[in-house]
């Protein structure tokens, strides 16, 4: 393998997130509404407490019988530290802060039908290594922003099934730099390579699209279902592809050339249910699957270069659990908590430093106030226990392989309005 070749297989691996354990599994994001995040998103699709069920739920649109809006964000401080167990040096706080936000609109046509629309995002990530770090070659800088521009329909077939389906137009803008580190500055030194010189660089964006569908069931007012299901998106990042390595090891010298990397976003699927069992209390529970088996590879190619890296990335399609209450405390007040547990994707055998995902649980606390019968606001905190896991990562091309240790926590905060027209 090439050293241009292996250098940018590095950054493509990067993709798959370092800050995947401090928010969900690998680098999926579940933080779609701050009501949800409240009771650990259980329930999700069946609830429909206001107008952000459409981001799980086209079907629930069908609760509504006048226009609701709601939008916020929720702000991300994951705390996640990696140790390089060769030298000792740490990585601390790799994982930046992050604000998602969100938009949700929902218009009954008539007693059957209803639209609605959303601006929300399900994956995304953000990392920073210092360029001197020790493992440069594989921590550098990532970042993936994408968000879901969501129209979709509703029908109300009789009072007990709800049918709705909709387009996702998915937008992703990404960067990833490389550094030589410790390893490439001992290789390559005579030749003017140090810690922080560039082995890889990229940029791109591109456009993929969906869609997804939704079933929700009524027993009765106090007892629902929901199915939901949110196809995979394929996306081709092309950009520029550059680095500072010498011509002489097969380096671009800072010169840059045309580069794609092909990914994919797994397809969801989510079951989710809810109970009033009494005039004050409700009970709500869900489990999503995530088809990560169909992320088995990345692959990035130059058109006159041809192939340039392909990485075997061997996920498995994982589980997230959650169970969560709500509690009227009165006129003004509703409290809400919830737990959840995240099972990671990445099998133990491919851990690696651009992948140190590992199972989560979280716990959550959230509450609305309502200023009026039309117009109330969502607070909610969330706490993600991750653990440290080792990590052998065999990914150096300089002949040797890294040995590090990985883990970390996040905090979410967010905040909520919600408008009944």
């Amino acid at each position: 393998m090439s050293k241009k070749t292996l250098t940018l297989s590095m950054l493509a691996a990067s993709i798959a997130v370092v800050a995947g354990q401090a928010h969900s599994a690998a680098f999926q994001l579940a933080e779609q509404n701050t009501t949800g995040l409240g009771r650990a998103y259980a329930g999700e699709g069946a609830i429909g407490d206001n107008a952000a069920v459409l981001g799980r739920n086209p079907a629930a649109m069908t609760l509504f019988d006048r226009p609701a809006l709601s939008t916020g964000a929720i702000y991300i401080n994951p705390d996640v530290d990696v140790t390089d167990n060769e030298t000792g040096e740490q990585a601390n706080d790799i994982a930046d802060d992050a604000v998602v936000p969100f938009f949700y609109y929902v218009h009954p046509i008539n007693k059957q039908w209803v639209a609605g629309f959303g601006a929300f995002t399900n994956y995304g990530l953000a990392t920073s290594y210092s360029p001197e770090f020790s493992a440069g070659e594989i921590g550098g800088k990532t970042s993936l922003e994408t968000i879901n521009l969501n129209p979709n329909i509703a029908f109300k077939a009789n009072e007990h099934v709800s049918l709705g389906a909709g387009v996702n137009a998915v937008y992703a803008d990404a960067e990833f730099i490389r550094y030589a580190g410790q390893k490439g500055a001992s290789a390559l030194g005579g030749l003017g390579v140090n810690r922080s010189t560039e082995v890889a660089n990229l940029a791109g964006d591109d456009w993929g699209y969906g869609w997804n569908i939704g079933l929700l069931l009524e027993a009765d007012d106090n007892n629902r279902w929901a199915l939901t299901y949110r196809s995979e998106v394929d996306l081709t990042l092309e950009g520029n592809y550059s680095d500072q390595l010498p011509v002489a090891v097969g380096g671009l010298n800072g010169q840059s050339v045309s580069g794609k990397l092909d990914l994919t976003l797994p397809a969801i699927a989510e079951v989710s249910g809810f109970h009033q069992v009494q005039s004050d209390w409700a009970i709500h529970y869900g489990i999503m699957w995530t088809e990560w088996s169909s992320f088995r590879e990345l692959k990035a190619t130059n058109p006159q270069r041809g192939e340039l890296i392909q990485k075997d990335e061997n996920f498995e399609n994982s589980w997230r659990m959650s169970v969560g209450a709500t509690h009227q405390l009165n006129d003004r007040w509703t409290l809400r908590g919830g737990l959840a547990y995240d099972k990671s994707p990445v099998p133990e055998e491919f851990r690696s430093i651009s992948i140190p995902d590992v199972d989560r649980t979280w716990y959550s606390l959230g509450a609305t106030y309502a200023y009026s019968q039309n117009l109330s606001v969502d607070a909610a905190f969330a706490f993600l226990d991750g653990s440290n896991v080792a990590v052998e990562q065999e990914e150096s091309k300089f002949g040797t392989d890294y040995d590090m240790t990985s883990g970390g926590d996040a905090y979410l905060f967010g905040l909520q309005l919600n408008y009944l027209f």
